[in-house]
């Protein structure tokens, strides 16, 4: 969408339905498109560079502490409370590559310098996890950096990850990855009238679409391998249960999306994914990328995508192999379910195709 002409028959169509009374500025538009999508080419190359500079962050704090700054408690939390503050001025009144680089790097180096100073002070492992968390927010609403806020995001999560294992409360893990899941259906199915509701959420919306994807990612993986959390698997299929239920859901809006109307077809689909999903039922690892990848499909999110098809085959393949089966029990179930995918592959694609004849 970089150039007006590929969004002018949606402005075309609005405006007859609105009538004359409709006007837009035609070098705003054009000049907004060019700006988005020239911070999405530039993405990965941010983050090249903020990982960079948290390298350079790293150096510059081993020469901290080779000056004696760990020997000061005090130094230490006004350092990284300071460092924070030139990470929030720098970010908010530059808008190049190179000042987000270096404030995001600063910001990283400041919440290091704080947290250990508050380690040193010997405050509760819960307070300094909340207060980290209550800068992560504050900054979302102080500096509406896309970067800045990708963090400040995974902070919110990390923090409460880090809530439910530090009190080895690790049941709570399913309503955890049942509310990013809430959160990241809705965030994924409500981008326009998101966008639309406040200008601010502009800036905020791709950062905290990417940001659910990986903390949803990050849930999911404390369900698959044992020696993360001690969890009981019996518990396993609440989270699983809710997820198929999103995804079943998601699965409808996608049939409406393609205009799929007949009954027989609906039925299959259903049928299909059912029998694929009831397998997992006690491994929400599955369900849980399945269900990203296909509402980054939808949505034509191509990073999501990708995050879920890695997510999806590393749990696929770390599921199978912790099954106390034979390896030939492990075959079959692996040749049952790869024919399960391939029928409804060659059935969903030849009814589309029928569908689109018609």
């Amino acid at each position: 969408m970089g150039k007006l002409g590929d969004i002018q028959p949606h402005l075309e169509n609005i405006k007859s339905l609105e009538g004359d009374s409709f006007t837009y500025d035609e070098q705003a538009i054009l000049k907004e498109c060019e700006k988005r999508n020239g911070g999405k080419s530039n993405f990965i190359i941010k983050i090249l560079s903020v990982f960079g500079g948290i390298l350079a962050s790293i150096a510059f704090l081993g020469f901290l502490f080779i000056l004696g700054l760990y020997e000061s408690e005090v130094a230490m939390l006004m350092v990284g409370i300071g460092l924070i503050v030139v990470s929030f001025f720098l970010t908010k009144k530059f808008d190049a590559l190179i000042m987000d680089t270096i404030g995001i790097s600063l910001f990283i180096l400041g919440m290091v310098l704080f947290i250990a100073g508050l380690f040193i002070f010997e405050v509760n492992e819960n307070i300094i996890t909340i207060l980290v968390m209550t800068i992560g927010f504050g900054s979302l609403f102080v500096v509406h950096n896309p970067i800045l806020s990708f963090f400040a995001f995974l902070i919110i999560s990390g923090g409460l990850l880090t809530l439910i294992i530090s009190n080895d409360m690790y049941s709570l893990i399913h309503p955890y990855i049942i509310l990013h899941a809430f959160a990241l259906t809705y965030v994924f199915l409500n981008e326009a009238s998101l966008l639309t509701s406040d200008l601010k959420l502009v800036n905020l919306f791709d950062p905290l679409r990417t940001a659910l994807v990986f903390s949803l990612s990050l849930g999911l993986s404390a369900t698959v391998k044992n020696d993360l959390l001690f969890l009981s698997k019996s518990h396993f299929w609440i989270s699983s249960f809710v997820l198929i239920l999103i995804f079943i859901y998601v699965v409808t809006l996608l049939l409406k999306t393609l205009n799929v109307e007949a009954k027989k077809t609906k039925l299959w689909v259903y049928l299909f994914s059912v029998l694929t999903l009831m397998p997992t039922l006690f491994a929400p690892a599955i369900p849980g990328a399945l269900l990203m990848v296909l509402l980054s499909f939808k949505v034509n999110y191509k990073t999501g995508l990708s995050i879920g098809i890695l997510s999806l085959v590393y749990f696929v393949i770390q599921y199978y192999y912790d099954l106390n089966y034979t390896l030939l029990t492990k075959s079959i179930i692996l040749f049952s379910s790869g024919l399960v995918f391939l029928l409804f592959y060659v059935f969903l694609t030849k009814n589309l195709k029928s569908n689109e004849k018609v």
